[in-house]
């Protein structure tokens, strides 16, 4: 009787409910998932009436958090914080206790992070064009640092070195920290990774900003362009969405994407001062949108040769 109760309530404008809707972030407290899932949650709650708890589920590159809620009722009571990795995961991944287009019900995206080509100011290139030309003319290839084997800024590097056609030497490290670090100091190059830890770099001149993997320019650099004026279709970033497990009911994920959706509006200037980008998928486009991210984080993996167990 409670499960009905709450698909009614969920289904209508607003109902209070007493039931508790549970929000998995897979990764770690104070990340984007984590940030994006409690913004989401808030949303929720206040809209629908209810107590929303999110749980800090990690471990496996996420695919702890994501299992879990596969396994879940498909009631409307757990929800998980579905992030790019997940996508990149279902090719780096050799197996996995679930499948990430047929195990979940897509919702909306929350909110997309940017990536940044940046160059330390050594470099001689002063744009994405420059930049290829002079990654091409090295013989053994340009360096570049990112976060980590399999993040999304590494496989974003290696899908645009791969389209643009150059060599490189990939340097990973623990962390976006001194991904950043080694970039501004001048021992590695390049770097492909999320534009807000970079951007007090590049405000301060110690680094120099090439071009976005976003469709368009970012509102706050709106000097630094797309890389896609240059390589055309070229998009790889990082997005924080919202999913429930298959088998939910279609009311439930409609209400819940609109009002997802009505607070990335509502609150896009909170957004953008962290650094994000206002999702605008709901559940009608979300899913089209996770079959092509799949795909194309598919071929990053590849060229990458990247793999986890």
């Amino acid at each position: 009787m409670r499960r009905r109760i709450l698909l009614a309530g969920l289904a209508m404008p607003a109902l209070a409910q007493s039931s508790t809707i549970r929000i998995i972030s897979p990764y770690t407290a104070g990340g984007a998932s984590d940030i994006l899932g409690r913004f989401a949650g808030q949303a929720i709650g206040e809209a629908l009436g209810v107590t929303v708890v999110v749980e800090n589920r990690t471990g496996a590159g996420g695919n702890l958090g994501a299992e879990a809620v596969a396994r879940a009722a498909p009631d409307g009571t757990t929800f998980l914080v579905m992030a790019a990795a997940q996508a990149a995961n279902a090719t780096l991944y050799r197996s996995l206790p679930f499948n990430v287009l047929r195990d979940f019900a897509p919702v909306a995206v929350i909110g997309v992070v940017p990536n940044l080509l940046s160059v330390h100011p050594a470099v001689p290139a002063h744009d994405v064009a420059g930049f290829i030309a002079f990654a091409r003319a090295q013989s053994a290839g340009i360096t570049y640092s990112s976060a980590g084997v399999g993040t999304i800024p590494h496989l974003a590097m290696e899908l645009f070195r791969h389209r643009a056609g150059f060599q490189a030497t990939h340097v990973p490290f623990r962390g976006t920290a001194p991904a950043v670090t080694e970039v501004v100091a001048g021992r590695i190059q390049a770097m492909m990774e999320n534009l807000p830890p970079q951007a007090p770099q590049i405000r301060a001149g110690a680094l120099r900003g090439l071009g976005v993997s976003t469709a368009a320019r970012v509102a706050d650099f709106p000097d630094i362009p797309a890389i896609a004026e240059t390589l055309p279709g070229f998009e790889a970033m990082a997005w924080q969405s919202l999913v429930a497990p298959a088998g939910t009911p279609p009311a439930i994920l409609r209400r819940v994407g609109e009002v997802v959706l009505a607070a990335t509006a509502a609150r896009a200037g909170q957004l953008r001062g962290m650094g994000f980008i206002p999702g605008t998928i709901g559940p009608d486009a979300f899913p089209a949108f996770l079959r092509a991210e799949v795909e194309k984080w598919a071929e990053a993996v590849r060229i990458s040769g990247a793999t986890a167990e």
